[in-house]
């Protein structure tokens, strides 16, 4: 059974490369100066995944774009605003300021402050966890530009393999002494794909890396807001107050 299907797999993707080839022949082979659409559709029965390879890429990117705002997760002078008022008036004001301003460090920091009768080691434990989940929530969809960016080039790959088959069936049919150009042509064809891969993955190679980089900044900031609140809360102790004398 399984064998059944790998045949037919194969059928189609030969068929639809056998229709990009028999298109590029009717050309002689040009594609350049074809259209956009032209193009496209020499490339065969494979560019209609790459396509949908870099719809999800570009709207990955915008969505990743709009949710990592510095603003919308780790607003400026919110830690210290929350530090300062655990200082001057207790967890009370401190969770009252992170009441008032919603976003990834304040849940964190709202985390510690639901503990902060408790041990040192239990609020930053606490604000741990917290800070684990929202990592979670800020990384996660980083992943499908991931997955593109492996996928595409993959598909451009497996293109030019079945272009290439292709290509040379066409020398086969024709002998061994036939138009070059044939060749060219079923060559040229089939390097649209690969073309197209990587066209499609490197910029979300790019984008990928540079939102995670993004985030583990942002993470590294929320760490440092809750490593100053915990002092807040619990370095008021005599010990700490002598020190600071």
């Amino acid at each position: 059974m399984w064998k059944a299907w790998t045949r037919v797999a194969f059928i189609l993707l030969v068929c639809g490369a056998g229709a990009a080839g028999g298109e590029a022949d009717q050309e002689r082979g040009s594609i350049i100066g074809k259209n956009l659409w032209e193009t496209f559709l020499a490339g065969g029965i494979l560019m209609w995944p790459i396509l949908a390879c870099s719809i999800v890429g570009l709207a990955f990117i915008f969505e990743r774009a709009v949710s990592l705002r510095q603003r919308a997760l780790v607003p400026p002078g919110v830690g210290k605003a929350v530090a300062d008022a655990a200082r001057s008036g207790g967890a009370a004001a401190a969770q009252g300021v992170c009441n008032g301003r919603p976003s990834a460090l304040t849940r964190v920091l709202a985390a510690g402050l639901a503990v902060a009768d408790r041990s040192r080691e239990e609020v930053e434990t606490a604000m741990q966890e917290a800070g684990e989940r929202e990592q979670w929530h800020m990384d996660r969809f980083n992943r499908p530009l991931s997955i593109v960016t492996s996928v595409a080039p993959l598909l451009g790959l497996l293109g030019t393999v079945q272009g290439m088959i292709m290509a040379f069936d066409i020398v086969a049919q024709k002998g061994a002494m036939g138009d070059p150009r044939q060749l060219a042509a079923g060559v040229a064809t089939a390097l649209l794909t690969t073309f197209a891969g990587l066209t499609v993955a490197i910029p979300c190679y790019c984008f990928y890396h540079y939102y995670r980089d993004k985030t583990d900044r942002m993470i590294v900031q929320i760490e440092d807001a809750a490593s100053h609140l915990v002092d807040a809360l619990k370095g008021a102790a005599p010990g700490a107050e002598k020190r600071g004398g």
